[in-house]
């Protein structure tokens, strides 16, 4: 069912990093540049925990 959880664990990423850089932990520019360069390390390289789900 389209929108009852993540699809892959990469949308939790993406989540994390759209919650940081609205709260102004990181830049957009660093954001997209540490998924580009590898989603599965981004979070540990701008040292982002994501937030509990919602």
């Amino acid at each position: 069912m389209p929108g009852s959880g993540p699809a892959n664990p990469k949308d939790d990423v993406e989540s994390a990093l759209h919650d940081a850089v609205c709260s102004g932990q990181v830049s957009l520019s660093a954001a997209q540049s540490a998924i580009a360069t590898n989603w599965t390390t981004a979070l540990a390289t701008l040292r982002v925990t994501p937030s509990p789900r919602r």
